[in-house]
């Protein structure tokens, strides 16, 4: 993008970058020179200059034509000096980012270089704030493009994060992230509570593994999703495939995560008055789990070649499943799944409701700050 230097000569003026009217050629052009000015007789009248006739040798700079002022003419003498229509739209568009400059700062001090934008991008960054919001309301797709590409400029220029840290925003900027996030996640849950395929559930976690990240205490690490934990026999089948797999931060400890569906039954049919076993589902679901923490426990060394360095403390099983609000809906229901679960050991029981419930509150504190 072209620059615009401006100079300040004293408190109360500043010299602009030549604006190039007319180019006779390699070695002569009409500019004109204008500069920014505090005039208390005229408060918006903030720009003087002048027209310069300049020329250069091939490889050499620009320079001014010796020129004479106007008061030496004599008798019957002139000078004119004629601008198409287009050379006078050019310098009319390039003086009134000045005339605004000056409206809103004064008259700058020091040395500054600005960059020129084109006309759209400097009405956009012209907007006010809830104009701005109703630009980007209007074009959802675009917003999003366009946020993806600023925060990849902003991850890579260091001028750009000292200045944002400067003025306290990058924990604002990260917080507005991380809660787009949460509300999409959020939007999905919603839209299909009610979905029963188990890979649908699956690619949505893969995709948003902080999602699952937020089910501890203690900061854990995705390392994968459907991870092969070992447990293949001679003819090379058999392989246990847990549906992901974390470890703790700290101590590397296994963190193994089985799910299901929304819809996948919690509670069997009563087996006595207020008396609900766990379901088939629920129950397979725990062998299978159990299943995978074996054979990772067994295999652990032989996985850690592969660089996971995963602990050899006893993994910490997950299993994810139903809707509590939806099945659990009496008293009876909600003793029997709640006894059931609170007497597991080393495996936690969790509802998708539960889990997204957690993303909800994340939400409200987000958006209380």
């Amino acid at each position: 993008m072209e620059k615009v230097e401006i100079t300040s000569t004293s408190k109360h003026s500043a010299t602009c970058s030549d604006i190039a009217i007319r180019d006779g050629g390699d070695q002569v052009r009409l500019v004109f020179r204008p500069e920014i000015v505090d005039n208390p007789a005229n408060p918006a009248a903030a720009i003087r200059g002048r027209f310069l006739y300049q020329r250069k040798g091939k490889h050499d700079a620009w320079e001014d034509f010796d020129s004479l002022p106007l008061s030496s003419l004599k008798k019957g003498e002139r000078y004119q000096l004629s601008l198409k229509a287009g050379e006078l739209h050019q310098l009319l568009r390039e003086l009134v980012p000045l005339y605004k400059l000056h409206k809103r700062e004064g008259v700058p001090q020091g040395k500054l270089a600005l960059l020129k934008v084109d006309q759209a991008l400097s009405e956009l960054l012209a907007l006010t704030e809830q104009d701005l919001l109703a630009f980007l309301s209007a074009n959802a797709h675009d917003a999003v493009r366009t946020l993806r590409v600023v925060l990849q400029w902003f991850s890579k220029q260091a001028v750009a994060q000292d200045l944002i840290n400067e003025g306290q925003e990058l924990p604002v900027l990260n917080a507005l992230v991380g809660l787009a996030n949460l509300r999409s996640v959020l939007k999905v849950w919603k839209a299909n509570a009610t979905c029963k395929d188990e890979e649908f559930w699956q690619s949505l976690f893969a995709s948003h593994s902080f999602v699952l990240s937020q089910l501890f205490a203690y900061p854990v690490v995705f390392i994968k999703g459907k991870a092969y934990l070992g447990g293949k026999d001679l003819t090379n089948t058999g392989g246990n495939i847990v549906d992901f797999l974390y470890k703790t931060e700290s101590s590397g400890a296994a963190v193994l995560i089985e799910i299901k569906t929304p819809l996948t039954p919690l509670l069997g049919a009563e087996y006595r008055q207020g008396v609900y076993p766990a379901s088939t589902d629920l129950s397979g679901a725990l062998s299978q789990v159990l299943e995978y923490r074996e054979s990772l426990s067994a295999e652990v060394h032989s996985l850690n070649r592969n660089g996971e360095c995963l602990s050899t403390s006893e993994p910490y099983c997950v299993v994810i499943l139903g809707n509590a609000s939806e099945q659990l809906i009496t008293e009876p229901r909600r003793r029997s799944f709640e006894r059931f679960r609170e007497r597991l050991v080393g495996v936690r029981v969790l509802t998708f409701d539960e889990v997204f419930r957690r993303i909800e509150s994340l939400v409200s504190l987000l958006e209380s700050a």
